[in-house]
């Protein structure tokens, strides 16, 4: 029988082995030129708020998923999760092309502030964070409250240079995704 903990690495390599079939290619930031100069812009666009782009979060550019420098110390399942819902990312940018992606998530209505171009995008793929978590660890994990008030806090703070919604919107959508899930269920992984 399966840990929660080999379970979520087998996961995690199959994903990664679908990604490659698929042309997408997981790197570092740390040896992306071009994420460094995001580094240098966000921390100057938020007033250094957010100075863990390098360090903690994942982003998808086209099909090219680039890791943060603490990416091998995330447990497995978490990997997982992560490239979940950076695959939402990677199918985004092949639907809306990247001058759509570039004009959606960055200018929509504003740059900075009542982004809701941006806010459409990341909650499409917080919604399947919240569905894979139900599928890997179940139920009570996806309804988790700290589950929660990450999501919260991603959609209210720097973490996305102020997309500008109220807390009360995010917590909506959050309890809207559970209750369709309770209602139809994702299959098991």
């Amino acid at each position: 029988m399966q840990t929660p903990t080999s379970r979520g690495e087998s996961l995690y390599r199959e994903l990664l082995a679908r990604l490659a079939q698929e042309g997408i290619v997981v790197l570092e930031k740390r040896d992306s030129r071009f994420c460094k100069v995001l580094d240098r812009a966000l921390r100057i666009l938020t007033f250094g708020r957010q100075d863990r782009f390098m360090s903690e979060y994942v982003t998808t550019l086209g099909r090219r998923i680039y890791t943060p420098s603490r990416w091998p110390s995330y447990p497995p399942a978490h990997r997982y999760l992560t490239l979940r819902h950076e695959a939402v990312h990677v199918r985004q940018f092949r639907r809306l092309t990247w001058p759509g992606m570039t004009l959606v998530y960055l200018l929509l209505p504003l740059p900075m502030g009542l982004a809701a171009g941006r806010a459409f995008l990341e909650w499409q793929a917080y919604r399947e964070t919240l569905v894979a978590t139900w599928q890997l660890l179940g139920p009570a994990a996806a309804k988790d409250k700290a589950l929660e008030d990450h999501i919260v806090t991603r959609f209210t703070s720097a973490d996305y240079a102020w997309m500008w919604l109220p807390a009360r919107q995010v917590r909506r959508w959050i309890h809207r995704a559970l209750a369709e899930l309770e209602r139809h269920p994702p299959p098991p992984l």
